[in-house]
């Protein structure tokens, strides 16, 4: 059995900081194998850095995913680079990166994770149909993988659930991310595959997706831009832990997990 810890979206910089000081004894406590988290927001809610990438590796992370934010820094190529960082595999390839990757776990184990992006809510960035994406990448792993694990950065439910069924019995895990908020209808479906819509979002509980409320709320109250800002206040990790039968690639177990940090 291996057991995977997917973390929510992670928001900035002093989220960071308290990963990279709790992590490890997150990962004995809950007895954690495999650990994925979607950065997509980590230096400061609206993207990642290539020196924060290399911090959230470092304090234990195997594999980052990301999402509609990732070429949004100025290091975009440098980070694309890392070889455990992910991009959406639908968007286009001319920044470079990957979109998958087939984790060698141990001498007998592969993990393959997959990061795709959904079409609904994103106005400034224009993935391709991640369906018809997602099939080809299957078709390429075949039966050479039995755990696979799937981030799905979509900006509806409906789409997320969507792709839940579409995955259905195709794959051992697929989380929705993006949303930054966690939801309780996480189980297993088709005998083999935990799902979630909302993963959640490691940052402040005393924000608006990691962010200051204050400001957020007068954006929308204005309707005027604001920077945002982001808030360090009661730091929580939000995801999902799941057991995978290492044979089958089945989930036999799947959990929420929300543990306060600093």
């Amino acid at each position: 059995m291996v057991k995977i810890l997917l973390l929510g979206e992670i928001i900035g910089i002093p989220t960071i900081k308290e990963i990279q000081k709790n992590l490890s004894k997150i990962k004995d406590k809950y007895k954690i194998d495999f650990i994925i988290a979607n950065a997509d927001g980590a230096s400061d809610g609206y993207g990642i850095l290539k020196n924060s990438a290399i911090q959230l590796y470092k304090s234990g992370i195997d594999i980052l995913t990301s999402g509609d934010y990732v070429f949004n820094k100025k290091d975009a190529r440098e980070l694309l680079k890392l070889p455990f960082l992910l991009r959406p595999y639908n968007l286009p390839n001319a920044m470079g990166g990957k979109g998958y990757i087939i984790y060698d776990f141990n001498d007998n184990i592969k993990i393959a994770i997959i990061n795709i992006l959904g079409r609904t809510n994103f106005l400034k960035i224009f993935p391709v149909d991640p369906f018809h994406t997602i099939t080809k990448i299957l078709e390429k792993i075949n039966d050479s993988v039995k755990i696979i694990i799937v981030d799905f950065h979509g900006g509806t439910t409906s789409e997320i659930q969507a792709m839940h069924w579409f995955l259905a019995g195709k794959v051992s895990l697929i989380a929705g991310t993006h949303l930054r908020i966690i939801t309780s209808d996480y189980r297993i479906i088709n005998n083999k595959t935990a799902i979630i819509t909302g993963a959640g979002y490691c940052g402040s509980k005393q924000s608006i997706g990691g962010l200051r409320p204050e400001i957020e709320i007068n954006k929308i109250k204005n309707g005027q831009f604001e920077y945002s800002k982001v808030d360090n206040e009661e730091v929580q990790i939000q995801g999902i832990i799941a057991d995978i039968d290492e044979e089958s690639g089945n989930a036999v177990s799947v959990d929420l997990i929300k543990e306060d940090l600093n």
